[in-house]
């Protein structure tokens, strides 16, 4: 009786300890299987966020550079060409972690390798850039990745009334207002000419030397001048460039109400 009972014991022993290391193996498993999983996921990281926000910066300057020289004359390859350039820089000067970026320009109408440039409508001329951007940091303990979109859009509207004076001359009244990203912006400088017979068959625009016009500090002018025509009945065509205190010019045309 006495050997049964030692027996039984002994078995009781063996079953807990095979019971525990059971669980010390399900307990192990499982903070191993925690332990990767955090290694795949980005954690964040402050170090990353100032780099992000020096770079995003960068990228908007870049553009704004990129867009007012296009504005001006330049070609629409300059875009990309200024991206790459600030992608190399970011790429081969990264100290605290790899900061890898990659950009793709908008090819979707009105956009076309990111560049949007419409001076055509009637009363309304836009000048914008559309890029969107992939940011990934991987630093010593933490990957930090950023997808975004830079969308710049300066944009031009104009309105005019004008009335006959004596003989060829008339009276011209311009309502311009100015935008950047949909919101009120303040002007560098504007030129306005007018087409002296009203028709585009032949464009005979003529600059206005004289104007004046008032600046309401919230995006919007006016503007005043007369203007000699080759027939009183002619329609009053108005063209109005505008740099923005950016350097990105715009230009619109519009029809002048008969007043």
């Amino acid at each position: 009786m006495q050997i049964y009972q030692t027996t039984r014991c002994r078995n009781s022993g063996q079953v807990l300890i095979i019971a525990a290391l059971i669980i010390t193996m399900l307990l192990l498993s499982t903070a191993l299987y925690v332990a990767e999983t955090e290694k795949e996921v980005p954690a964040y990281d402050s170090g990353a966020d100032a780099d992000f926000s020096a770079v995003k910066l960068g990228i908007m300057h870049t553009m704004l550079s990129a867009l007012a020289n296009i504005s001006n004359g330049g070609e629409t390859g300059i875009l990309v060409a200024d991206l790459n350039q600030f992608q190399s820089v970011v790429e081969g000067h990264s100290y605290n972690a790899i900061i890898e970026m990659q950009f793709a320009p908008l090819n979707a109408t009105p956009y076309q390798n990111g560049v949007w440039i419409d001076w055509s409508n009637e009363g309304r001329g836009v000048s914008g850039a559309y890029v969107n951007v992939y940011l990934n940091s991987t630093g010593i303990s933490a990957t930090c990745r950023s997808e975004y979109a830079v969308n710049l859009t300066s944009e031009l509207k104009v309105s005019g009334v004008c009335t006959v004076l004596t003989g060829l001359l008339k009276q011209v009244n311009l309502t311009c207002s100015l935008f950047n990203e949909g919101k009120p912006a303040l002007a560098q400088n504007f030129t306005v000419l007018y087409e002296q017979d009203g028709s585009l068959s032949t464009e005979e625009w003529i600059q206005v030397m004289a104007t004046s016009h008032t600046d309401y500090g919230n995006g919007t002018y006016t503007m005043s001048f007369t203007a000699e025509t080759s027939n009183p009945d002619d329609p009053m065509l108005v063209s109005v460039y505008c740099h923005d205190l950016r350097g990105i010019l715009i230009r619109a045309n519009a029809t002048c109400v008969q007043g």
